[in-house]
């Protein structure tokens, strides 16, 4: 079985990869303020009752962004391959 050899991407794949990179980063970034925030930013637990639901939504919200990151590295990555081996196929 031959080795693996990843090509190189090509000028629209290196772009799109870029993209993704930049959109993981800042929904990371997101993530990190939504998990960084103060429970006292919802008001004062003791006069407000929804103050859990809040502060559970908000570690629900930091999870679901970080998750996002993550899928769009694999969507991408997924995507590049399979053009590879669409190519490779072609040939």
């Amino acid at each position: 079985m031959p080795p693996r050899v990843l090509l190189p991407p090509t000028d629209a794949d290196a772009r799109r990869i870029k993209r993704s990179r930049v959109i993981s980063y800042a929904l990371v970034v997101l993530a990190a303020i939504v998990f960084s925030m103060r429970p006292e930013l919802f008001g004062d637990p003791q006069s407000q009752p929804v103050h859990a639901l809040l502060h559970g939504w908000r570690i629900v919200a930091g999870v679901v962004l970080a998750v996002a990151a993550l899928g769009v590295q694999v969507v991408v990555g997924v995507r590049w391959r399979s053009g590879l081996r669409r190519a490779a196929a072609d040939e």
